[in-house]
């Protein structure tokens, strides 16, 4: 029986899992089980990944029916046989020293999961991908290590079977539900297992462009607010922040504030304005230090872009979960309407 078994759910991911699969090639720690889920591909994916088959200890299960991340990360779990479980997500890349930096932390620590972070490089360089690298990669390096964090990184994460297991795995979320993450952390938390995030590990991935940075930031924040009012009205220590939250709102309610013309209006604009700087102005520096002026031009004007389609996003989501809690007493993802 190996030690690890490596979870990786692809869907329409025939180059990036390839680069992922020649990185565990290199991997100085070989003791390992590979378990993919082709998730009804139209690519060619599930062949590209049996092709390994002589080169990894490989299974290999696909399906007629696209079940999602969640779904399919679950069945490729059912496939494995390992005591120690690392979700990685199809288009992440990993280095030689990966795997056993994570298995080293998970035994120092006494964690029930150990998981790394997102680096600052690309794997498809571009002008929104470079900028969501450095932005994701920053707030990481913001939170600083997790002894506790509440967010589950199914795309660097190594896990102990039976925490994963006493959990049920991740929630069978329907397809189009973004927040199978959040989710399995919590529900982890909950059941008191301690999840571990070591900012010194990193994986490169690849970031899908502006497409995939406008879904972030109108999909992935929908769900967000549905995860916040059904776990506690908490935020994480990464990513969606108090701080980014804040920030991300002041910016659409300043642009109000001074639309409405009311007396005061400039003020309370310029005030938000501030809150949306002290936000975000610790990345702008961050991007001036490594990318340079013209990069950290681009990238705040990008994130001041952003902050629209964010804040209407979250406001419309909220709305719905008000109504929710108001009228019918629970919320979209504690009444499990995300099955």
């Amino acid at each position: 029986m190996p030690r690890i078994s490596i979870i990786i759910a692809a869907h329409n991911a025939k180059p990036e899992l390839c680069k992922l699969l020649d990185g565990l090639l290199l991997s100085e720690f070989k003791d390992f089980e590979v378990c993919i889920h082709d998730d009804a591909s139209a690519d060619g994916t599930g062949d590209a990944a049996r092709s390994y088959a002589g080169r990894l200890d490989l299974k290999v299960s696909s399906g007629p029916e696209n079940l999602g991340p969640a779904g399919a990360r679950n069945a490729a779990l059912a496939r494995s046989s390992a005591p120690l479980l690392l979700f990685l997500d199809a288009d992440i890349s990993t280095g030689p020293q990966t795997i056993g930096r994570l298995l080293a932390l998970l035994e120092s620590s006494g964690a029930d999961v150990a998981q790394g972070i997102y680096s600052a490089r690309a794997l498809d360089p571009g002008p929104f991908s470079d900028y969501y690298a450095a932005f994701a990669h920053h707030s990481f390096l913001l939170a600083g290590r997790v002894e506790r964090y509440n967010v589950f990184n199914a795309w660097c994460a190594l896990a102990r079977r039976e925490a994963i297991e006493s959990v049920g795995g991740h929630r069978p979320l329907r397809k189009g539900v973004e927040a199978e993450n959040e989710t399995l952390g919590r529900d982890l938390a909950a059941a008191g297992f301690n999840i571990v995030m070591e900012p010194s590990i990193e994986v490169d991935h690849h970031w899908g462009g502006w497409r995939k940075l406008l879904y972030i930031f109108t999909s992935r924040i929908y769900w967000w607010v549905k995860v916040w009012f059904a776990f506690g009205r908490r935020c994480e220590a990464a990513m969606t922040t108090g701080s980014y939250g804040a920030g991300t709102a002041a910016l659409p309610a300043a642009a109000l504030a001074l639309a409405s013309g009311l007396p005061g209006s400039g003020y309370a604009a310029a005030a938000l304005a501030a809150v949306f700087l002290a936000a975000y102005g610790p990345f702008q520096l961050f991007l001036l230090r490594r990318r340079g002026p013209l990069f950290a031009l681009w990238g705040f004007a990008l994130s001041a872009a952003l902050t629209f389609p964010a804040a209407a996003s979250a406001a419309y989501s909220a709305a719905g979960e008000l109504v929710k809690i108001i009228f019918l007493r629970r919320t979209t993802l504690g009444a499990g309407e995300g099955a």
